[in-house]
């Protein structure tokens, strides 16, 4: 099944990977005068590649087994990755692997076992001082918090909105802010914070729309960017000013925030049905650009490559 995809994924390439892309002399997309600075990331099939922006040069930054892989995902400081993935022959506990990018050294690696239930099938993520990992909700388990030898450190079962206590879903998110305070949706409907000791929370948002999610945070810890009906908005960190900054004839599934947060890294789907998609860079101007023809929109093309890369995974900028 993943073979018979990936071919029409590529046969999709043909017709929905058309965006133009102004370059230079050296085939480079163009770099806004030098202003786009660091590498991207991001994930196809095994494979997660980085894309020079000064050189416009993609090479392989690690793989994975897709066995069983769960999830990657990058250190605030940008020193380590962790992995998530489920061992074969083992149906209660998900292995977790830290791995210094320098050198593709496991600097440590535990299982985690959920409180309740047999979760294999987890997203972790690396707290931004490299100390505590929190889990995405699971059928049985909210939001849980470990230490790196996995030990349970919190679990946020349920919210008490008014009078009624909502428990956490499998559409709900968790991500860190500076300080390693959390961030976490409720129920498609509720943004809320909660700073350590996690014992007390307050409303960010009430997102009173059918379709949104995909939350990313700005390393500055200001500002939000996720979709809403099918488009990228950004907001301040306290709910404020959410606008909407992508357009087109068809979806902007999420957008991470460059290094400097003045830009945004933007996927695009591909195609109706398919989970794969483009990547393109807009400015984080407040301004809303037309992903199809914008003039500010620079779509990630690698040098020496025919086909824009079709991307199905996690994604990042990093200096």
């Amino acid at each position: 099944m993943v073979t018979r995809i990936k071919t029409m994924a590529f046969a999709m390439l043909a017709a929905f990977g058309v965006l133009s892309c102004a370059k230079d002399d050296a085939g480079n997309p163009d770099n806004q005068g030098g202003r786009l600075t660091g590498k991207l990331i991001y994930t196809f099939t095994g494979n997660v590649y980085q894309l020079d922006l000064k050189t416009n040069q993609q090479s392989v930054y690690f793989t994975f087994n897709t066995y069983g892989f769960n999830n990657w995902d990058m250190s605030w400081d940008e020193q380590f990755r962790l992995t998530s993935e489920r061992e074969a022959g083992v149906f209660d506990v998900a292995k977790l692997t830290l791995v210094r990018n320098s050198d593709g050294a496991i600097v440590d690696e535990f299982d985690y076992d959920s409180p309740y239930g047999t979760d294999t099938n987890i997203e972790a993520f690396l707290s931004p001082d490299n100390t505590k990992v929190v889990y995405n909700p699971t059928f049985d388990n909210g939001i849980v918090i470990t230490d790196l030898d996995g030990n349970v450190l919190t679990h946020l079962e349920a919210v008490n909105v008014g009078t009624e206590a909502l428990a956490f879903g499998i559409s709900d998110e968790v991500l860190w802010l500076p300080g390693n305070s959390l961030l976490f949706t409720l129920n498609d409907r509720y943004i809320f914070r909660s700073d350590p000791p996690y014992t007390s929370l307050s409303l960010v948002k009430d997102m009173p729309y059918t379709q949104w999610g995909n939350l990313r945070v700005n390393k500055q810890g200001t500002q939000l960017a996720l979709m809403v009906s099918n488009h990228i908005h950004v907001m301040d960190i306290d709910g404020s000013n959410l606008r909407q900054v992508t357009e087109s004839n068809g979806e902007e599934i999420h957008a991470d925030f460059s290094p400097d947060g003045k830009h945004l890294l933007v996927a695009k789907k591909i195609g109706p049905t398919f989970f794969y998609w483009n990547l393109a860079v807009i400015p984080n101007d407040g301004e809303i650009h037309n992903m199809d023809d914008g003039k500010e929109v620079i779509v990630i093309q690698p040098k020496g490559e025919n086909t824009l890369p079709a991307v199905d995974g996690g994604t990042c900028w990093i200096e």
